[in-house]
């Protein structure tokens, strides 16, 4: 996986959506957020071909994995999360092919079919609250 630093330097580059956090935050702690694509209760072997798969999509898989790790635990907050992925997603597909390669629309395609992942009752909302669940954890000790 790239090196959070290259990474944290293509979200400013794409000025992707929710990029504040990634561009404030020590990178210790980018690291401890960052997990890559997928939710932590998949096994790491699907995580792993998970980050294979989207790996122009890793910035913004960044910016939401940040989301994820420091959400509030809202709908709303959730879905603007998504829509934030979707959108990056489709600003990194942008950046890496050219507007006549037919590569770059395939990427929409992808794009689109994380968005309804990451937004699906059962898997994405479940991802949210247990980040948040976590979080909340984290700071009652």
């Amino acid at each position: 996986m790239q090196d959070l630093t290259s990474l944290r330097a293509t979200v400013a580059r794409l000025r992707l959506l929710g990029m504040e956090r990634a561009l404030a935050l020590p990178t210790e702690t980018l690291a401890a957020a960052y997990n890559g694509t997928g939710p932590e209760f998949l096994p790491r072997r699907i995580r792993q071909r998970l980050d294979a798969l989207t790996r122009p999509f890793w910035p913004a898989v960044m910016v939401h994995d940040l989301e994820f790790t420091f959400s509030d635990g809202t709908r709303r907050s959730f879905l603007i999360a998504n829509q934030h992925l979707l959108w990056n997603c489709i600003i990194c597909a942008n950046n890496a092919y050219q507007w006549n390669n037919w590569r770059r629309y395939a990427l929409y395609i992808q794009a689109y079919s994380m968005f309804r992942a990451v937004s699906h009752p059962k898997f994405g909302w479940t991802a949210w609250v247990q980040a948040y669940n976590k979080t909340q954890n984290r700071k009652e000790k």
